[in-house]
């Protein structure tokens, strides 16, 4: 996750969005009195999909009338005498080959340092603005739905329920995109629906969480051709306020996309006086909308005012005027890592109990060690996958968890502390960490640090409860001098918790130079 230096109240700052069809500057002020206040925006077109989506790279001509437009955006933020402004690039850009050329060419050209939102980062942050503008009519634990940020290059897919996202997916497939990579007239609606099928959302929804498509949810739906698509549905096709939630009968919705659908672009164009683009943009949301009615039972459709902006706004002031505040994605996070466990067969009692006993060990040992910022974050993470592998094989369970955690979408974590989580269950069992392994070299030298200490801590805990029976609930850990004792509330046979100890605590000793004991006494808990 990109920090971002707190700022102090009030203060101005900048969001430029920089997407696959267009670039938008917005200039604000945060004050206490007034909230957030919207001062300037400006927005020009540029059609980075084009290049991207077709030929996989921004041409030299495209990229040019990009950085002429960054250019203005920097002026502009000058004459507001701007000191911090947060510009961000989406799909195109994060897709295309020659990424890092755009991102000198613009801070060489424009000054301005382009941060590409990684999709774990932009799912997060579109999730945490929905959940914020639902909360503000729904109560959203008791609210299950499905919901849907439709961009032109990419869409993204949440699932949420008892107040927790449990399911997410970025799927490729915008509302101009195959457009962009093949043509208009190569591409029909009814081609954008089957890909859209072809994804089997239903079926993995049905694995990850067990929810059967005839459990009625609300599906809500957020972007520029989703508020179009509700304007036209209402009959007045207007501006929506970013604070504005629009409930619509899904029996209403359904004939109206089906309309849509079927009407060509120029007709939606000349009726509803929109640019043939937007037009074509209405349809193929029209189609993606169509589909997820086909496919699941709804008993509320809402649509929601909330942008890519805003959503980068409420980000910004959470993490600099609230830099003190718990993450409010960290449950978020672990609900869908307990789903992915749930797919592929995890004993989640043992998940959960391992966790608990990793984070005990990494609260004592934080008084003596120092740990990354979000070490609890990734630590419980790894502890909830670390056995996903089995479900491959036993015997080298270790490894298809690295690599089944390597190649899964997990929010809100950069695709570096991804590469860290895969790793720290890579080694919570068997081999420890060596230089010859290509998962251990291709980390940084502070992942491989932050990897070997949240890796020992992993082995220790798996160790304590390789029995099943979660006898070290009660436990109380108390450090003297070179030795860590795991002090246990009861008299039993440990044995078994001693030998596996003994197996996979050397790395513990290694990191951090501490002997582990099991004694057991009574404790006042």
């Amino acid at each position: 996750m990109k920090k971002i230096k707190r700022l102090g109240m009030p203060f101005q700052a900048g969001i430029i969005d920089v997407g696959a069809h267009s670039v938008r500057l917005d200039i604000f002020e945060i004050s206490k009195k007034n909230g957030i206040v919207l001062l300037e925006s400006l927005s020009r077109t540029v059609n980075l999909g084009f290049d991207v989506f077709r030929h996989g790279q921004v041409s030299p001509e495209t990229l040019s009338r990009l950085t002429s437009m960054l250019c203005d955006f920097s002026n502009k933020l000058a004459e507001y005498r701007i000191t911090f402004c947060r510009v961000v690039a989406t799909s195109a850009i994060r897709e295309a080959f020659n990424r890092d050329l755009v991102i000198n060419r613009i801070r060489n050209d424009a000054g301005l340092e382009l941060e590409i939102l990684e999709t774990p980062e932009e799912i997060r942050i579109t999730y945490l603005a929905m959940r914020e503008a639902l909360r503000r009519r729904f109560d959203f634990g008791t609210l299950s739905g499905i919901g849907l940020m439709v961009g032109t290059g990419s869409l993204q897919i949440f699932y949420f329920a008892h107040g927790l996202m449990r399911f997410c997916e970025e799927i490729p497939l915008g509302t101009t995109r195959l457009f962009d990579a093949f043509g208009r007239s190569a591409v029909s609606i009814e081609q954008v629906i089957e890909t859209l099928r072809s994804q089997d959302i239903g079926q993995r929804l049905a694995e990850c969480v067990g929810r059967q498509a005839e459990e009625p949810v609300a599906l809500i739906a957020l972007g520029a051709s989703v508020r179009v698509l509700a304007g036209i549905i209402r009959g007045a096709v207007e501006e929506f306020d970013e604070n504005e939630c629009v409930s619509i009968d899904p029996d209403a919705v359904a004939p109206a996309t089906r309309r849509l659908i079927d009407t060509t672009p120029d007709t939606l164009s000349a009726e509803f006086k929109l640019p043939e683009e937007v037009a074509s943009s209405v349809r193929a949301c029209a189609g993606i909308i169509s589909y997820f009615l086909d496919e699941f039972h709804f008993e509320r459709f809402l649509c929601l005012g909330t942008t890519t902006r805003t959503a980068l706004i409420s980000d910004l002031v959470r993490r600099s005027v609230e830099a003190n505040a718990p993450d409010p994605f960290y449950n978020d996070l672990l609900g869908v890592c307990d789903a992915i466990g749930r797919k592929y067969g995890f004993d989640p009692v043992h998940a959960s109990q391992v966790a608990a006993l990793c984070l005990k060990f990494l609260e004592k040992l934080k008084r003596t060690f120092d740990f990354v910022p979000n070490a609890p974050l990734l630590l419980e993470a790894a502890a909830r996958l670390h056995d996903i592998g089995r479900f491959v094989d036993t015997r080298q369970h270790h490894k298809h968890t690295y690599y089944l955690v390597s190649n899964m979408q997990l929010p809100g974590i950069s695709t570096a502390e991804q590469r860290v989580v895969a790793t720290i269950c890579r080694y919570h069992r068997k081999a420890l960490p060596r230089e010859s392994h290509p998962e251990y070299t291709a980390l940084s030298a502070e992942d491989k640090v932050t990897t070997l200490k949240l890796a020992a801590i992993l082995r220790v805990a798996d160790a304590l409860d390789c029995s099943r029976r979660k006898r070290f609930d009660k436990m109380k850990l108390v450090l003297r001098g070179h030795t860590m004792t795991v002090v246990v509330p009861e008299s039993g046979d440990f044995r078994s918790e001693r030998l596996s100890l003994e197996w996979k605590g050397g790395l513990f000793n290694q990191v951090f130079g501490l002997d582990l004991k099991i004694e057991e006494a009574p404790l006042l808990i």
